[in-house]
């Protein structure tokens, strides 16, 4: 979108721009010329700001315009696919839990299969005299490898069960003593910037808490940044 600007305050920005830029501070002279300056830059941005906040307002109350009908679209599909979110993941989570107790299943029943099958053996070897061969069978760990049984999940392009985890701070003092000992990363805590930052104003160079310090910043007021 190319808006054109009043030519007038174009050439009152190039004027201030060349101005300010061969400007080199040295005595209290120019240090009052610089000063003057930066009022008309001031003054300047507010001839800017005048300018082109009507033509703000109506491309936003336009853009709002669109952005609620759009959302209004939107809104009208949620019951349907929030219902049918449910149902499918609902579906998944119960197909699973029957999935994994079948193998559960399966397996205890192939342990007790192997274990009575080791029974018959070490019986009969016993029977045969070979006591320390039957004693061996019975002591020798029972493995039976984990039966697996495939996930039922029908195929619909475009859609799959997204599995997402979170961490949930149940205990902010002891996270935090976990880190100071070394047994959770730095990276698990982070500073309130706005706190400490409140603090610095409110106390300034008094500020004393461990491992902050506050530091003094110096610029022009007044003076767009």
């Amino acid at each position: 979108m190319d808006i054109q600007i009043e030519p007038k305050i174009e050439q009152e920005i190039a004027s201030i721009n060349d101005k300010a830029l061969s400007l080199i501070v040295i005595d209290a002279e120019t240090y009052a010329i610089a000063g003057e300056l930066l009022n008309s830059h001031k003054e300047m941005e507010k001839h800017i700001k005048l300018y082109f906040e009507p033509l703000k307002k109506t491309a936003h109350a336009a853009w709002k315009v669109l952005c609620d009908r759009e959302n209004e679209e939107f809104n009208k599909l949620k019951p349907a696919s929030t219902h049918l979110n449910k149902q499918m993941t609902d579906w998944y989570v119960a197909e699973e839990e029957k999935r994994k107790a079948e193998e559960i299943r399966l397996r205890q029943e192939a342990i007790k299969r192997e274990e009575e099958e080791r029974l018959a053996a070490a019986i009969e070897l016993e029977k045969e005299g070979y006591k320390e061969e039957a004693k061996a069978i019975i002591n020798e760990p029972v493995y039976v490898p984990p039966p697996i049984l495939e996930r039922i999940q029908p195929k619909v392009a475009g859609l799959g069960i997204r599995t997402t985890w979170e961490a949930i701070v149940i205990d902010k003092m002891t996270l935090v003593k976990a880190v100071a000992a070394g047994q959770s990363p730095l990276e698990a805590v982070e500073p309130n910037m706005t706190f400490l930052n409140s603090q610095a104003r409110a106390l300034k160079g008094s500020l004393k808490y461990p491992g902050v310090v506050a530091k003094e910043n110096k610029s022009m007021s007044g003076v767009r940044k």
